[in-house]
C-alpha cells in the first residue's frame, strides 16, 4: 500500500503545480484584458 501512495504522490504533485501555473496564466491574461477595457476611451 505504501508503494501505491508514493506512486500517487509522484503523479499528483507535478499536476498540482501545473494547475497552479495554468491558473496564474489565466489570472494574468484576464487582468490585462480588464485593464485594457478599463483604460480605453468610451467614445
Amino acid at each position: 500500500m505504501d508503494l501505491v501512495i508514493r506512486l500517487a504522490a509522484t503523479v499528483v504533485v507535478p499536476l498540482f503545480f501545473l494547475g497552479m501555473a495554468g491558473s496564474a496564466i489565466v489570472i494574468a491574461v484576464s487582468f490585462v484584458g480588464d485593464m485594457k477595457e478599463l483604460l480605453e476611451d468610451e467614445d
